[in-house]
């Protein structure tokens, strides 16, 4: 038997999905995350499967999005041109708070840890001061002795002449024993010294940690008979080998939710659904992701924290932090606050009974009836009543009794993820109310209605296995990796020979990667893009070049045309500049298996509920139908109120909505009155 393996490792959970090759059967399972998380990761992976069985491993992990986010990244040095020791605290001079006085941000590199040495070259390729290798070797030792683990070198113009940072990694090779050394001109070649700063810091501050955790991982998969290929979940929403991703441990850093974007892209792909909002809600996190026109919506820039931003192309995710096990407070001004603190998988909510005493998402929805605790954690003995008393001490700070306590909880908590959605969706120009919503994640499905309503969305689409969706978008994606080239011209100053040529070597480049890979070059397929921009504007738009010779001509009509479409103004007048080429390579990893979802058919099967039980909806306490997810046939009909059970999730169909399993295995969720 040919398995495929797909591991997403969450805050609170660790989520496995095994593929067959040949039969397109799913097996799934739930683990919690442990503290070395490699553990959960091969426990999940066993249960199901022997390892030696495992044709793949894809994994989706969030090591480097805590890190940087928590600052707990590896103690990085930055060497750079002199007068540019402060680049990372003057950025773009923003302001945490836009219309605060006062604010706070430190930078991933202390400035005890940046180095200036003498270096410098023009725009232009041309050296103007030559590099003082023996500076450089200075700064590396003092580093050294201050106990930095990687080192970031970022010169002036390197995208244009890198071989002054070339030099300088050669010193550092020749005096210490270091394997962590980031150049800018290979994280990212172009303009734009801020932000090729930070994203090469951000690369040294995240290599350690990815490859001491993928390195253990890798070694406990091999030790139980694991013996093929290891891959990492990239930003991007493809995977690289687990020796490139470290390397490139920038591109991991949405690794998890990237994988749950791509999933809600194939459902969507599934349902003839064009737009598509994917809305993971897990333990300690909600992730919205959209897709577009079928594809889903790339960021050229991600802003991780105040003053940390990455320019990789990356999936654009929102994340908030709102989750189950988000905890629910009243602040010092008698507010009602929920999350981004999250009580995690231990001690967990209160009613898991496992040490929790701090009332969270999950105990409200318990309280209210909405969710059985005996789904989430078979053999657990919910602890109820002490997380109802929870909300009566909460409620009486806020002149409500226990339950309305906990049900103004959940109407906070999820006017913050129609907020996360409505910025995403606008920000693009796509009315929410014409997307399709896609909630998964161990908690997504059983808020998704609510957040609909806020929102007006109609159509809701709840996947086969919501609570391991990401691990199933894993499967899903390609291997995949992108490059750039910086040009910063004119486009009339170019011609389609020198971007042809430009192309060309990156080609070469991503090849590379892809032999890496095992991936042969003729199962590569390319997309050519470049982005542009008005002559004195810092906004650019990217749009697809259509081919490798293409002349300078026809991007500016393709620029003009996106720019048309994206801001609904006509500019034909202004200078255009070709700010840089980009080079998407993608390479189908799983071919076209067909995955098969074990919904009976319509013949034969009881359609009676299998309990009925009380919860509390908008204020009153409705009989809702209770329904076990695996019994229902494809085409049956539910109305609300009800709720449908399984072993990674809990559906909620409030009343006025109605439910049907689709012909793909989904939980189509829609208004009838609209």
């Amino acid at each position: 038997m040919a398995w495929l393996a797909g591991v997403d490792v969450g805050g609170t959970f660790t989520d496995v999905v095994l593929l067959n090759r040949e039969t397109g059967e799913i097996r799934v399972r739930k683990v919690s995350t442990t503290a070395n998380q490699a553990d959960g990761f091969i426990a999940g992976l066993k249960a199901l499967a022997p390892l030696a069985a495992i044709e793949t491993v894809v994994h989706g992990t969030t090591v480097g999005t805590n890190a940087l986010l928590e600052r707990k990244g590896a103690k990085t040095g930055l060497i750079t041109t002199r007068g540019f020791r402060d680049i990372l605290e003057l950025g773009r001079r923003t302001r945490p708070a836009p219309y605060g006085m006062v604010g706070q941000f430190a930078p991933l590199v202390p400035r005890a840890f940046r180095a200036e040495v003498p270096e410098r070259i023009e725009a232009n390729g041309n050296v103007l001061v030559p590099l003082d290798a023996a500076a450089v070797e200075r700064a590396a030792r003092q580093l050294a002795a201050d106990g930095v683990e990687s080192f970031a070198i970022v010169f002036m113009h390197s995208y244009a002449n890198p071989a002054h940072e070339v030099a300088a990694a050669a010193v550092l090779a020749r005096i210490l024993d270091h394997r962590y050394v980031s150049l800018s001109h290979e994280v990212l070649p172009e303009v734009g010294e801020f932000e090729r700063t930070s994203t090469t810091v951000i690369n040294a501050y995240l290599q350690p940690l990815l490859d001491r955790y993928l390195g253990r991982v890798e070694t406990q998969l091999r030790a139980a008979g694991f013996a093929k290929p290891f891959r990492i979940m990239q930003s991007n929403g493809g995977a690289l080998t687990a020796e490139n991703a470290w390397r490139s441990a920038c591109r991991s850093v949405l690794s998890g939710p990237a994988a749950g974007v791509i999933a809600a892209t194939w459902i969507g792909r599934q349902l003839g659904a064009h737009n598509v909002v994917s809305a993971d809600m897990g333990g300690t996190s909600f992730d919205v992701g959209l897709v577009q026109d079928g594809e889903p919506v790339l960021a050229e820039e991600k802003e991780f924290d105040y003053g940390v931003p990455s320019r990789i192309p990356m999936i654009d995710i929102e994340t908030i932090g709102a989750g189950g096990g988000s905890i629910i407070r009243v602040d010092g001004a008698g507010l009602l606050r929920v999350g981004p603190e999250s009580a995690g998988a231990r001690p967990g909510p209160i009613c898991y009974g496992l040490g929790g005493n701090l009332p969270t998402v999950t105990d409200a929805n318990a309280v209210l009836g909405r969710l059985d605790i005996e789904q989430v954690l078979p053999g657990t003995a919910a602890n109820l009543p002490t997380a109802r008393a929870a909300f009566a001490a909460l409620g009486r700070r806020l002149g409500l009794d226990a339950e309305a306590a906990a049900e103004a909880s959940l109407k906070v908590v999820n006017g913050n993820m129609a907020g996360a959605i409505k910025k995403i969706a606008l920000a693009k120009g796509i009315d929410p109310r014409t997307v399709a919503l896609v909630p998964f994640g161990g908690a997504g499905p059983l808020h998704a209605c609510q957040i609909a309503e806020e929102l007006a969305i109609a159509r809701v689409v709840v996947p086969a296995w919501p609570g391991v969706t990401s691990a199933l978008g894993c499967l899903l994606a390609d291997v995949r990796y992108d490059d750039t080239w910086s040009v910063h011209r004119r486009v009339d100053e170019v011609d389609a020979d020198q971007i042809r040529r430009l192309y060309q070597r990156m080609v070469e480049r991503v090849m590379a990667v892809m032999a890496d890979d095992g991936i042969e070059r003729g199962a590569v397929a390319l997309t050519y893009e470049a982005a542009l921009q008005y002559e004195g504007q810092t906004h650019r738009v990217v749009i697809d070049a259509g081919a490798p010779a293409v002349s300078g001509a026809e991007l500016r009509r393709r620029f003009e045309e996106g720019y048309r479409k994206l801001y609904d103004v006509a500019v034909t007048d202004a200078p255009v500049r070709l700010i840089n080429l980009r080079l998407r390579a993608a390479a189908p990893r799983t071919g076209k298996v067909g995955i098969k979802i074990p919904v009976p058919d319509s013949g034969g099967v009881d359609r009676a509920p299998s309990a009925r039980g009380r919860m509390m909806i908008d204020g009153r306490w409705v009989e809702a139908a209770i329904f076990t997810r695996w019994k229902l046939p494809r085409g049956i009909a539910l109305d609300g109120p009800a709720r449908i059970d399984q072993a990674d999730t809990t559906t909620l169909v409030p009343p006025g909505w109605a439910a049907c399993i689709d012909t793909h295995g989904n939980i189509e969720i829609n208004r009838p009155a609209e």
